[in-house]
C-alpha cells in the first residue's frame, strides 16, 4: 500500500508543480491564471506530496541504516509508530 501511495503522491507532486510553473510563467507575462485560493491549493498539494515522499524515503533509508543525519520530526513520528506497533503486539500475546 505504501508503494501505491508513493506513486500517487509522486504523480500529485509532478502535476501540481506543473500547474504552479504554468501559473508563475503566466504571472510573469502579466496574466493571472489562477485565483489566490486556487494557487494556495496547488502550493499546498505540492508541499504536502513532497513532504510525504521525503518521509517515506527517509523511513526506508533509516530502516536500511543509510541515514547520515537525523531528521528529528521524522524520527519522532517513526519512533511513535514503532512504540504503537509494539503495544499492539504486546496486547495480542496471551
Amino acid at each position: 500500500m505504501r508503494l501505491v501511495a508513493s506513486w500517487v503522491m509522486f504523480g500529485a507532486a509532478v502535476a501540481s508543480f506543473s500547474k504552479l510553473w504554468v501559473g508563475v510563467r503566466s504571472a510573469l507575462e502579466g496574466d493571472r491564471l489562477y485565483s489566490p485560493p486556487e494557487a494556495l491549493l496547488w502550493i499546498a498539494l505540492f508541499l504536502g506530496s513532497m513532504g510525504y515522499l521525503a518521509f517515506v524515503i527517509y523511513a526506508a533509508d533509516r530502516d536500511a541504516g543509510r541515514t547520515k543525519r537525523a531528521i528529528v520530526l521524522f524520527d519522532r513520528v517513526l519512533d511513535r509508530r514503532a512504540r504503537d506497533a509494539q503495544r499492539l503486539e504486546a496486547g495480542r500475546e496471551p
